[in-house]
């Protein structure tokens, strides 16, 4: 064989290689390293609010030149207070979405497309799916007018999208990911804004479905909210739902309310995921599906974080429960806080004035943070504390009722089970 000919076989060998490793899928949670702001009240100026860049998923569905849709247009609007821009960054840029409050057990869930927390996955060379990553630096601002930041800044500290959109290309059907947001000024996020309801298992052909976002993209600027309403109809040969509505990028992930309770909540049946390039301007989005609950549920189990804060020496010992009040058979988790590198023991009791005892040790990483699941499968309540030396943290509760507990926590007074063998 001449020796250009082997050279030019190598080539293609490595070539072959490389493109399978590049299909390989990589883990689903895993969080991408990007620029991590310490106080993101500091890094998210409203020059670097402007600035960000608008993430658009624009592209025709199947059969969406067909659009039975009307023209439409959008108007400005004070927006749910509720419903807000949602900023983030990678490795080189900041971007900007629009997002909404979820009204979960946690008080502090965002909701929003996958593709503004996770690139989704690409096609590589020769087939197959690269994995996509996260991006970092989450910040929602509710509200957001104009630079005004009426209810604070809320910075993200974990970000889950579905998986499918994470590892199967062109995979909008799961263009949906949800954020949990840390305590500002000692608040949950939904005891401030209110928490939106979701609705699963709609059709996609709705009336009076109201669509708010953030579009950043000419003739819009990205500084007001901006509103579509009308009736909803199924996208030719798709599952999509569409609305007539221009909205353009940065409204990507903006909430569709299918029914509003008052001025700022409701129930959200979709997020905007893409926009028609051709034809009439119009909006697409997937109706949410009963994976929408398991992918709340996944928020919970999340460790790892995507933005941090500067942790100071001697930080006192804490322990915070994701719940106080868990239904049988529903986990919930603890999340411990001391120095880094330091070594605690969680204990634990289950009557007021009983004896504490060992549950287990922890070693805390880098951030000086640590998170432990627990079952719940005793009913009745149970208390938390951490102890160090001499020291010992505050105690924190739990109550575990006999049945689970539905998502609508409203509805827990009159739901009823029966009691399973284990």
């Amino acid at each position: 064989m001449p020796t250009t000919h082997r050279r030019g076989v190598a080539a293609l060998a490595w070539l072959l290689l490389a493109g399978l490793l590049a299909a390989t899928p990589t883990t689903a949670t895993a969080v991408a390293q990007g620029p991590v702001a310490t106080d993101p009240g500091a890094y998210w100026t409203p020059q670097r609010m402007r600035d960000a860049q608008p993430l658009d998923l624009a592209g025709d569905a199947p059969g969406a030149g067909r659009s039975t849709t009307r023209a439409g247009g959008s108007t400005p609007v004070v927006p749910p207070k509720s419903v807000g821009r949602l900023f983030f960054s990678d490795a080189t840029s900041d971007y900007s979405c629009s997002a909404a409050a979820v009204n979960t057990p946690e008080r502090n869930v965002v909701i929003t497309a996958g593709h503004c927390v996770n690139t989704g996955a690409s096609r590589v060379l020769l087939g197959g799916c690269r994995a996509g990553r996260y991006f970092t630096n989450f910040a929602f601002v509710p509200a957001y007018d104009h630079a005004d930041r009426p209810y604070g800044v809320w910075a993200g500290v974990r970000a889950v999208a579905q998986a499918q959109w994470i590892t199967e290309c062109d995979d909008t059907v799961h263009d949906q990911a949800v954020i949990a947001v840390a305590p500002h000024n000692g608040h949950n996020l939904v005891d401030v804004v209110g928490g939106n309801g979701l609705a699963w298992n709609y059709p996609a052909r709705e009336d009076g479905v109201r669509v708010v976002g953030w579009p950043a993209e000419a003739p819009y600027d990205g500084e007001g909210a901006q509103q579509c309403a009308g009736p909803t109809t199924p996208s030719f040969d798709s599952t999509d739902a569409q609305i007539a509505c221009p909205m353009n990028g940065g409204a990507s992930g903006g909430p569709w309310f299918v029914s509003m309770v008052n001025r700022d909540v409701g129930f959200i049946w979709a997020v905007t995921s893409r926009r028609t390039t051709s034809g009439p301007p119009t909006l697409l989005a997937q109706p949410f599906d009963a994976s929408i609950v398991q992918l709340l549920a996944s928020l919970r189990t999340a460790a790892r974080p995507v933005a941090g804060r500067a942790q100071a020496s001697g930080r006192p010992l804490r322990i915070t429960a994701s719940e106080s009040v868990a239904g049988r058979g529903q986990g919930y988790t603890l999340r411990v806080r001391a120095k880094a590198g330091s070594r605690v023991v969680v204990q634990v009791r289950s009557t007021p004035g009983g004896r504490w005892r060992q549950l287990t040790a922890v070693r805390l990483p880098a951030s000086g943070v640590a998170y432990l699941a627990r079952p719940s499968v005793r009913v009745g309540p149970v208390w938390y504390r951490l102890h160090q030396g001499k020291r010992n943290s505050r105690k924190v509760g739990v109550t575990v009722r006999p049945c689970p507990l539905p998502l609508d926590r409203r509805a827990a007074a009159v739901a009823r089970c029966s009691s399973p063998s284990a």
